[in-house]
């Protein structure tokens, strides 16, 4: 198979990464109901990464199924548009099929884990232009790999990406955290000038790039409560990243008292909200975006999305997992391919 033609050039099919997360957790159910409702165009192509015999379990189970065309290998310019493929990560790798539906146990972290390496290497290789993950269960993975702290510094390390962030979107706000998985008590000690202005710029480039907005506004939280009455980190540190980032041409304000800020940002004064920390950002987005949240991962080179919740341990392989953060994961990840694919 040849990529298409454009004039006398051959054109790459835009392709779009999707693993299945934990195999035991609601990541294969709502891959499945989210790629019924939302078809590959016949613009570019998606490649589900993950174990043949969990979506066999699951069509078992639940009735769910997909007609994929499954490939042992992927090269550039094999996959062609309009179709979904399938690459079994277990293969070859006797015990790897082995699964457990509903529990935390190393088979699955190793079947989530050997199917993020491979979409992050295809990525490396540019083979695919874009990753949506499914969601995994950390302490799953941690017993095949205890370094691993999260897909978005996994993900940030295999690609060589120096400069990353993560971001949420949603129809009404979009956040991006200053810090990520840390202890409550190490984030003013990380909070420095240049990460702070990092994270405004990588999130100005992603409204622009991604949402086409041309001019975004972005407020940036304050640290302590009521914007630094009772501490020094607003004046020393978040204060002159935000002068940094206005003086490069950013429309960026700040610092503001967190339990304002989010109110203005939800009615559509800014584009997007910088947080310093996990929970002053993830509390109030959740609060708002709970079942169409999504994250993005900043300053990769290619764009990766996914849904902003768990495994759902509970209810999975029960035909019960709402696919709607998974669905708005997968249309942001098309969304901005076609808009980046244009742009070559």
């Amino acid at each position: 198979m040849m990529p298409f033609l454009q004039g006398n050039e051959a054109v790459k099919t835009p392709v779009i990464a999707l693993t299945m997360g934990d195999p035991g957790g609601i990541g294969p159910e709502i891959l499945v109901k989210a790629l019924q409702k939302e078809k590959p165009s016949r613009c570019l192509a998606y490649l589900l990464i993950g174990s043949r015999k969990v979506f066999k379990v699951l069509c078992q189970k639940t009735g769910l199924w997909l007609p994929f065309k499954t490939v042992h290998s992927v090269l550039p310019g094999t996959l062609r548009a309009g179709n979904i493929y399938f690459l079994d990560v277990s293969s070859g790798f006797p015990g790897r099929e082995t699964f457990k539906m509903g529990k935390l146990c190393r088979e699955n972290g190793r079947l989530a884990l050997a199917a993020i390496e491979k979409a992050a290497s295809l990525a490396k290789q540019g083979i695919v232009d874009a990753i949506v993950t499914a969601p995994v269960n950390k302490s799953a993975i941690r017993l095949v790999d205890r370094k691993f702290i999260g897909h978005t510094e996994f993900l940030a390390y295999k690609a060589g990406a120096r400069r990353f962030a993560m971001m949420f979107v949603s129809p009404h706000l979009n956040v991006t955290l200053a810090t990520i998985h840390v202890p409550l008590k190490k984030v003013s000690g990380l909070l420095t000038k240049k990460s702070i202005f990092e994270k405004i710029l990588l999130t100005d480039e992603m409204l622009k790039k991604g949402f086409a907005i041309k001019k975004p506004r972005i407020a940036v939280c304050a640290l302590n409560p009521h914007g630094g009455e009772c501490g020094d980190e607003e004046a020393k540190v978040i204060a002159p990243a935000v002068r940094a980032a206005c003086r490069k041409g950013i429309n960026a304000f700040g610092p503001f008292s967190a339990d304002l800020l989010f109110h203005a940002a939800y009615h559509g004064q800014y584009d997007a909200v910088i947080g310093m920390y996990h929970d002053q950002v993830l509390a109030p987005f959740k609060l708002v975006a709970f079942h169409d949240g999504v994250n993005v991962t900043l300053g990769l080179p290619y764009i990766r999305t996914s849904p902003d919740h768990g495994t759902a341990f509970d209810i999975a392989y029960q035909g019960k997992a709402d696919p709607s953060s998974m669905l708005a994961a997968l249309r942001l990840a098309k969304k901005a391919v076609l808009a980046k694919c244009s742009r070559r």
